[in-house]
């Protein structure tokens, strides 16, 4: 305090009476450092606690407070590290903010002292896994993602990025991973372009309903919210239309500006990547987290590169089934069952985005784009290939009632924020939906998100065809990269999808995913489930897995891969009988099987159980006799290997 002129003496103690200043100091029960719980709060209060003791130079209070502290710092920070405040919402902005910027600060102070920080603790290491792994991961360039910010996506510059403190992770907290760190921050100060050192993976965050996908090119994020989780929160007079904001949120962004300080004059009846009637007037919600959603089936499936996540969509009469497949190079959302009965229009937003650049489209049966231009009117088309619009194009494999805006929009923050100014606000906006009508019946939509595409060139060159949009029901939800040899599945119930000559049966509803045919990661987005059965039957053969889920605590919805070891084209089954003499007796009573080769060559055989597992595995020339005596009754799997191609023959157990 003495730095500020004028106040206090800056070199003697006249004029003030430090012991009376020191005495309203004295510290309370450290335990009033929870007083508001865990957390954001915490830490904030814990903060006084530590300037208590330096003024008072009470070592004692100083290490109760980092030891306390050390203690219910992670309390809030999720298996799935997505910190939540105010009940089950995700608060990785916001709250996150405050928890991050304290605890660095605290620690930054406390370095090198009897009270620092151990940062390889448990929790505090929890920290910085949430810091590193998730805040970073939520940002593109200079902006947060808008769906992981509470109420402060309401606030003027709200999505503006300032982890300063991610200089002290550098340089008292987390030096070993410096790198990551001073890349983020180059990333949000513009010194270097936002897809710099971007980490490529995919990720669903299983105890927040929230998926991201991350390329170097690009950000899609997901918002979802269940049973188990509650919507982004209003409180204090801000977020005041927040009322569609969770269910299917898209956060799509490329080069991290789409949607600063829109908020004012955004349609908030049309949030990107949600199916809603359009209304222009919204109904009070009551504030703090207290708002959760109505469906189960909320989730997705993930191998960390990959996935898909789905939205079982049930918002006061207005039913959907949502799904997003995330690839390289795009990703494709499908709905389906979309019914609604409250006679408003209903809209699937598929983005709504600040306006830098006019739109181009391609019709069906057209060679060259025509540009679109400024207009106060909506544009509708039925026939539209693609749209394209500043860096980013969208395919519509099924066409549709597809329409769109680009057009000056107006509001005011105080519309959003009763704490801020009622000046109007506006700006040009570019609006793409698919259009339902009025009291929709099992209507549905299909397109198919591509980032990076800023030119008729790109545009004309992207590939549609290698989406393979396999099923789009309220059953059953499918698509295939055919480039990838990914197939990503939705069951919204148990039953049996059909795709190149290969059934994929399930016994419940799951998100379910398969690699190159045979690897299968699979997840319950319901999370009540502890195990699931697989049945894929690939060339007349049928294999056959229970499949057990997570069930640890915090780790229901978390995906498993399992390896179904199914022969890949690479190493076709061809007929048996071009290779095997006999196989006899098939089926076999006392478990002795003797096989027979046509050619005299040294082959490689493995005989393997219908869950896919190796029994034994050798080899032979001419002959041999395969051993099944000790093997309960079924069905086995011979699989022969000259080192060209291997050859598969059922052999019968009675």
């Amino acid at each position: 305090m003495r730095q500020f002129d004028d106040f206090i003496p800056k070199t003697t103690s006249t004029g003030i009476d430090e012991p009376e200043i020191l005495s309203l100091f004295q510290p309370q029960a450290i335990k009033d450092i929870s007083i508001n719980g865990p957390g954001a709060n915490a830490i904030d209060i814990g903060l006084h606690y530590i300037y208590r003791g330096v003024l008072t130079q009470n070592s004692t209070l100083l290490e109760g407070t980092r030891t306390f502290i050390d203690n219910i710092v992670a309390d809030n920070i999720k298996p799935d590290l997505v910190y939540h405040d105010h009940g089950p919402q995700i608060q990785i902005s916001s709250y996150g903010y405050v928890l991050a910027n304290g605890i660095t600060q605290l620690a930054a102070y406390l370095a090198d002292t009897p009270a620092a920080f151990d940062v390889s603790s448990p929790n505090f290491s929890k920290v910085i896994s949430f810091i590193r792994e998730t805040q970073i991961s939520s940002i593109r360039g200079s902006s947060w993602d808008f769906s992981v910010m509470g109420r402060e996506v309401s606030r003027v510059n709200g999505l503006n990025v300032g982890l300063s403190y991610l200089q002290k992770m550098i340089d008292f907290i987390d030096p070993a991973n410096a790198t990551i760190y001073a890349d983020a921050l180059s990333r949000y100060r513009g010194t270097k372009l936002p897809d710099y050192n971007v980490k490529e993976f995919n990720k669903h965050y299983w105890s927040s309903d929230y998926t991201q996908h991350s390329r170097k090119g690009y950000l899609f994020a997901v918002r979802n919210v269940s049973t188990r989780t509650a919507e982004a929160e209003t409180g204090n007079g801000e977020n005041l239309k927040a009322n569609y904001f969770s269910y299917g949120a898209n956060f799509i962004s490329v080069d991290g500006n789409e949607y600063k300080n829109i908020m004012p004059y955004w349609d908030w009846s049309m949030i990107p990547g949600t199916t809603f009637p359009f209304v222009t007037t919204f109904p009070t919600r009551t504030v703090w987290g207290t708002n959760f959603g109505s469906t189960k089936f909320v989730g997705g499936v993930s191998d960390g590169t990959y996935g898909a996540s789905v939205l079982d969509f049930d918002f006061k009469g207005t039913k959907a089934k949502k799904s997003w497949f995330f690839f390289d190079n795009e990703v494709v959302c499908l709905g389906a069952g979309i019914s609604d009965a409250s006679g408003n229009n209903v809209r699937t937003t598929i983005n709504q985005v600040k306006m830098e650049a006019v739109s181009y489209i391609l019709n069906n049966g057209e060679s060259a784009e025509t540009k679109q231009s400024i207009s106060a009117s909506t544009y509708s088309n039925t026939n539209l290939l693609y749209l394209r619009n500043r860096n980013i194009g969208y395919f519509f494999p099924n066409q549709g009632n597809i329409k769109y805006s680009m057009k000056s929009q107006s509001g005011s923050w105080n519309d959003i924020n009763s704490t801020l100014s009622t000046k109007s606000e506006s700006g040009y906006v570019f609006s793409l939906w698919v259009d339902h009508g009025i009291n929709p019946t099992n209507e549905g939509y299909s397109y198919i998100v591509v980032p990076g595409v800023d030119s008729e060139e790109k545009a004309q060159a992207y590939d549609a065809s290698n989406i393979e949009i396999i099923e789009n029901s309220v059953s059953v939800q499918a698509v295939k990269n055919k480039n990838l040899k990914v197939l990503q599945v939705i069951f919204h119930q148990a039953g049996t999808l059909s795709v190149d000559n290969v059934s994929i049966t399930v016994n419940k509803p799951c998100a379910l995913m398969i690699k190159n045919g045979t690897i299968v990661t699979l997840a319950d987005p319901s999370q009540s489930n502890s195990v699931i059965v697989v049945t894929i039957v690939s060339n007349d053969i049928e294999y056959k897995k229970y499949i057990s889920l997570n069930t640890d605590t915090g780790m229901d919805g978390t995906s498993v891969t399992v390896d179904f070891k199914i022969p890949t084209e690479n190493t076709a089954i061809k007929s048996t009988f071009d290779i095997l003499e006999s196989c006899f007796p098939n089926p076999t009573n006392n478990g002795l099987v003797n096989i027979t080769t046509k050619e005299d060559v040294s082959i490689n055989y493995t005989i393997l159980n219908m869950e896919g597992q190796t029994i034994f595995t050798d080899t032979f020339q001419k002959n041999t006799t395969i051993d099944l005596r000790d093997q309960p009754s079924g069905i086995y799997i011979l699989v022969l290997n000259d080192g060209t191609h291997k050859y598969i023959h059922k052999i019968v157990k009675i």
